[in-house]
């Protein structure tokens, strides 16, 4: 990872479904650029994908803004939206549990976004959502066994 060179690389998208699968193309090369290991991408990209979506699905956006850089110990992310308010940080998440059958969709982001990332804060100013993600790069960042093992 290049920590040596905090600026972050930024970018606008349209708050759009489809922008969705080009925001994730751009923090994958803005990812590899820094040198990021597959964990910590993947994750970023879940988390990143999730938020997006949200934003635009439920929030209503009409655009986002992603950030990206490296810090000598992981890696951040700031996404901010201009859609309705709403704080992941606080969400309620819910749990999978009973038969698979029964599984409804919906819900399970804010849980997905927390087990992620290793801090997630946001804030609300001039009608924008601000998130900003920290992940470690000297983890393994995917959950499971081997991932527990190491907390």
């Amino acid at each position: 990872m290049n920590a040596s060179d905090p600026q972050p690389y930024s970018r606008n998208f349209p708050g759009t479904v489809e922008a969705a699968a080009e925001a994730e193309a751009w923090i994958m090369s803005q990812s590899q650029a820094l040198g990021l290991g597959p964990a910590t991408e993947y994750a970023i990209n879940l988390c990143l994908e999730e938020l997006f979506l949200n934003a635009v699905k439920h929030g209503r956006a009409n655009q986002a803004s992603i950030s990206i850089w490296a810090e000598p110990d992981g890696v951040r992310v700031e996404f901010v939206d201009d859609g309705g308010p709403f704080d992941p940080s606080t969400a309620p998440a819910k749990r999978i549990s009973g038969p698979m059958e029964d599984f409804e969709i919906g819900g399970f982001g804010t849980g997905l976004v927390r087990k992620f990332s290793r801090s997630l804060s946001y804030s609300r100013s001039d009608g924008y959502n601000r998130l900003l993600l920290e992940f470690g790069v000297n983890r393994d960042a995917l959950p499971g066994k081997e991932a527990q093992k190491k907390t």
